[in-house]
């Protein structure tokens, strides 16, 4: 049996809607940051893993969503999710992972 990240990983792997219309790269990029951001609140909440990979595909898809209506690449999306869950006057963090 692998991991607990192991198979949250693999849970955004196999959901295609994630990435439907994306390009390769557009895709890449918002799975590793998905990831990371799992990776992250993996430490910090491990019972309630099941419910952050859920939202964490509802935000995923979303910005898929955005990302094909409007043309807007997926980095810059993610880079406005980051800053708006930065706290006032707070340093912005680095990213969690690059795809």
């Amino acid at each position: 049996m692998g991991s607990m990240l192991e198979r949250l990983t693999e849970q955004f792997l196999e959901d295609e809607a994630l990435t439907e219309g994306l390009s390769d790269e557009e895709a890449g990029t918002l799975l590793g940051w998905l990831i990371g951001v799992a990776e992250d609140l993996e430490a910090q909440a491990q019972e309630s893993a099941q419910e952050l990979v859920s939202q964490l595909k509802r935000l995923g898809r979303q910005i898929t969503r955005i990302s094909r209506r409007y043309a807007v690449p997926v980095d810059e999306l993610i880079d406005l999710v980051e800053l708006a869950w930065e706290e006032p006057g707070e340093d912005p963090p680095a990213r969690p992972m690059q795809a």
